[in-house]
């Protein structure tokens, strides 16, 4: 049958119109956000933890900057952070639904045979929103007064002092691996799902010690409940007067950190990823800002959404060298 020649100038009319259509929220989105509707964060661990802390002093800022724009921090715990990262990769491309990261996601990948989504390609870097070390940590079990002291007897019998992590292969197991592997010391490695409850059990004296990251032990260690023998700052860290770095005690290239920072989908539009970059980086270098992040032991960034797409894809590639050199295999 033969199609009338108005039908198919209506329909490739119509076609016109749906590709236009497609493109114009992109654009209107930009223009209005963030006031459209409430924007979510999603955190991978419970409420408590240090990702919580940093993703409500977060939304606390953002508000401030944007005080008609409105922020709901959602904790989707589960399956180390996978679940509220997959959620956010399968989202709506238009900056609605963000992620607070953590830089132990970048090693999930290597740490399971099959994740629903590609850590390199499925999330786009934001902003990173703070940098702390990881911290030598020792509890009432340890009788040492300094690093020196604990690390002879470590030498002098290995395996039989206890390292806790968060878990296998989170950045604060990659830490305590790699720490031997430069030093040549031995202790037990045990792994808790999450900081918290390895930090119980060490102030119980069940555990050891810790390479923990700082927003972890903070609390604790300013109770006096805990010691820190070492720092993973490239130099002494301000939050930590007194306490020297691994370079300074002879562990030269160990300077073992984290970042959080904030992802969103891919494809969110470049206009909406500047936008959002420019108002954390303001709300996170406030003096307010400054202050609260203090609190857990971190200290804010500057960085664009170029940079840190860089930091975040080198750090895939030396974290998956790292894993596979450790023989840390897949579950």
């Amino acid at each position: 049958m033969r199609i009338p020649t108005h039908s198919i100038t209506n329909v490739l009319f119509a076609s016109l119109l749906a590709i236009a259509g497609a493109a114009l929220p992109a654009a209107g989105q930009a223009a209005d956000y963030p006031t459209s509707r409430p924007i979510n964060i999603l955190v991978g661990f419970p409420a408590g933890g240090p990702s919580d802390h940093a993703a409500r002093i977060l939304a606390a800022g953002l508000e401030k900057v944007w005080p008609q724009a409105k922020f709901i921090v959602m904790n989707q715990g589960g399956a180390n952070g996978t679940i509220a990262i997959n959620n956010v990769a399968h989202a709506a491309p238009d900056g609605y639904t963000l992620l607070l990261g953590t830089q132990s996601m970048v090693n999930i990948q290597y740490l399971h045979k099959k994740v629903p989504y590609d850590t390199a390609k499925d999330l786009v870097p934001v902003a990173m929103l703070l940098k702390m070390p990881n911290v030598l940590v020792v509890g009432p079990s340890v009788k040492a007064k300094n690093y020196a002291e604990f690390m002879q007897q470590v030498k002098a019998a290995p395996d039989k002092y206890t390292v806790f992590s968060s878990g296998i292969g989170s950045d604060p197991h990659l830490a305590a691996e790699e720490f031997m592997e430069k030093t040549g010391y031995k202790m037990l490695h045990v792994p808790y799902k999450g900081g918290a409850a390895g930090l119980m059990d060490m102030l119980a004296g069940r555990v050891d010690c810790s390479f923990a990251t700082l927003g972890t032990v903070q609390g604790q260690l300013q109770k006096g409940k805990v010691r820190a023998f070492a720092v993973g700052s490239e130099k002494p860290y301000p939050l930590l007067p007194g306490v020297p770095t691994f370079e300074q005690l002879g562990v030269k290239g160990f300077a073992p950190s984290a970042w959080y920072g904030v992802l969103a989908p891919k494809g969110t539009p470049a206009a909406i990823v500047d936008k959002l970059n420019k108002a954390i980086t303001q709300a996170m270098n406030s003096k307010e800002g400054v202050d609260q992040l203090a609190s857990m032991g971190a200290e804010p960034t500057r960085l664009t959404p170029e940079e840190y797409n860089k930091v975040y894809q080198q750090d895939i590639v030396e974290s998956g060298k790292l894993i596979k050199g450790l023989g840390i295999q897949p579950s």
